[in-house]
């Protein structure tokens, strides 16, 4: 069985590539191609280990699905019915989940640009948690509560000072990034978010070291920080939040072969919620607040995944156009229907994502391509442009593909229908 092969989920039958049964070449025919495929049963069967991990530790925890990374309807309608948050990161997504069918209690709304009318909207709805950004945008949120006549439920978003060793694109954990409220200002923003209680409910502290992070220590680092947070607060106002938010960044194989063995959501949440069962940080926190261990028994654990429930769920068909070879270099190009601009991680990120053939998904992959999409940009292939060693500057396919031959990108349910333009 080859490495990409999924028992019931993604096999190659009669040397053609099928999802769930279904055979991915007449999918194609029929609908045409670049062509996304979703798989309902992989996206619950996500949800449904996330949520296993994270049971049976001292905190009780909430799943917040990113819908950043895929606010598709009908991914939304899934997500909803297997019985867990969300999360939104503009008014248009806030717009979708209700659509979509969610409560305002289960809705937290992140992001650091918001706008005041998104703002008036998240408050009129009195959705579940506003998750503030600054000091200036807490004062938004005051006012803006008090035009309304309305209490706002908030958090804050701090910085937890956490490398998370991912791409620096994604990284969200440090004083460098453009993300939350930095340390030396959250007291400040702590007690005032409390001197308001008609207009401010302050519900939560949240923090997130970024995407796709690999290393289990990063995640414990992270933990520990807004668990430090949270006492050292506590501590100098008396008040200890309800809800503790550790944000997202579990990580997805993305079937890369230099790729270590990553983390399962069982090992992340060990690694975080589970230190609350040990002596040692149990000590170390109750120095910083005594009373917090036995405090924190009546508080909730968030998590916002995102990525890590959509990414593996889909895969993307797409047609080989053209072809040639270059006797110079002896390269053999196939050129496909989809780009960057059906795949924009590709070129803003270098991003790998593992390709195969779909209608000779049997043969030994032993023959190496270039592989280019269709837009007017030398920019718009498939191996690193720059010769950094960011991506294989071949792709190992069957040999004797051409025009006709259909090929699958793997695991690109999360942020690329977003990025998506035609």
């Amino acid at each position: 069985m080859a490495s990409w092969e999924v028992p019931g989920y993604l096999e190659a039958r009669e040397g053609v590539l099928h999802m769930e049964g279904l055979n991915a070449t007449g999918l194609a025919a029929q609908h045409g191609t670049p062509l996304f495929l979703f798989s309902e049963r992989k996206l619950r069967e996500n949800i449904a280990e996330i949520r296993r991990a994270f049971q049976g530790f001292l905190l009780p925890s909430r799943l917040f699905y990113a819908s950043k990374a895929n606010s598709n309807l009908a991914i939304l309608q899934l997500v909803r019915e297997s019985g867990i948050d969300v999360e939104v990161n503009s008014g248009g997504e806030l717009y979708k989940v209700l659509a979509a069918g969610f409560q305002p209690e289960q809705i937290i709304f992140n992001g650091v640009a918001k706008r005041e009318e998104e703002l008036r909207y998240a408050i009129e709805q009195q959705i579940y948690c506003i998750n503030v950004d600054s000091a200036y945008e807490l004062s938004r949120v005051l006012k803006m509560a008090r035009q309304l006549k309305q209490r706002a439920a908030i958090a804050l978003r701090m910085v937890p000072e956490v490398w998370g060793e991912t791409h620096g694109g994604i990284e969200t954990g440090t004083q460098n990034s453009k993300f939350g409220i930095a340390q030396e200002e959250l007291l400040d923003c702590y007690r005032a978010a409390l001197r308001y209680p008609a207009a401010l409910f302050l519900r939560g502290l949240h923090m997130h070291i970024g995407a796709q992070i690999e290393n289990p220590a990063k995640h414990e680092a992270g933990f520990k920080a807004l668990l430090r947070a949270a006492a050292t607060l506590r501590t100098a106002t008396g008040y200890l939040v309800p809800l503790l938010n550790m944000g997202g960044g579990l990580p997805v194989s993305f079937l890369k072969e230099e790729n270590p063995a990553l983390p399962s959501p069982a090992t992340v949440a060990e690694s975080t919620v589970g230190l609350l069962e040990e002596d040692d940080f149990r000590q170390e926190l109750e120095a910083l607040s005594p009373g917090i261990c036995e405090a924190l028994t009546h508080c909730t654990l968030a998590v916002e995944p995102g990525t890590r429930i959509v990414a593996n769920s889909a895969i993307l068909l797409t047609t080989v156009e053209n072809h040639k070879t270059r006797p110079a270099t002896g390269d053999s190009w196939l050129l496909l229907d989809a780009g960057f601009n059906t795949l924009l991680d590709t070129l803003a990120y270098n991003w790998y994502f593992h390709i195969l053939a779909a209608t000779n998904a049997s043969s030994p992959a032993t023959t190496p391509y270039k592989l280019g999409g269709p837009l007017c940009d030398s920019g718009d292939i498939f191996h690193d442009s720059e010769g950094l060693g960011r991506l294989p500057d071949h792709r190992f396919l069957p040999a004797s593909l051409g025009p006709g031959d259909l090929l699958a990108f793997l695991d690109v349910g999360g942020y690329t229908l977003e990025q998506m333009c035609t």
